[in-house]
């Protein structure tokens, strides 16, 4: 995704990044809730084209800051969700 092609309904005020070490996926949100859709790119493990397209938008709008990126490890497809037994 091209970075001009992002669309905002306001004035993003934070951009937070989130890596999943599992599947290569980074995913940008924004704050405040609402003012635009989540992105998210594919085969991006180390977060670096995330932090591009943050930096792009942190320099268009004045203020706005970069949360992140923050890793973790989802579960793989099928694992036990850790329900309670009784």
């Amino acid at each position: 995704m091209e970075d001009s092609a992002i669309r905002f309904s306001g004035r993003p005020e934070r951009v937070f990044i989130s890596v999943d070490e599992r599947t290569g996926r980074s995913t940008l949100s924004f704050a405040p809730t609402g003012v635009g859709a989540p992105l998210i790119r594919e085969g991006d493990a180390s977060g670096e084209a995330a932090m591009v397209t943050a930096r792009a938008i942190v320099a268009k709008y004045d203020g706005c800051v970069i949360v992140g990126p923050h890793f973790h490890a989802s579960r793989p497809p099928g694992s036990p969700t850790g329900r309670r037994r009784r």
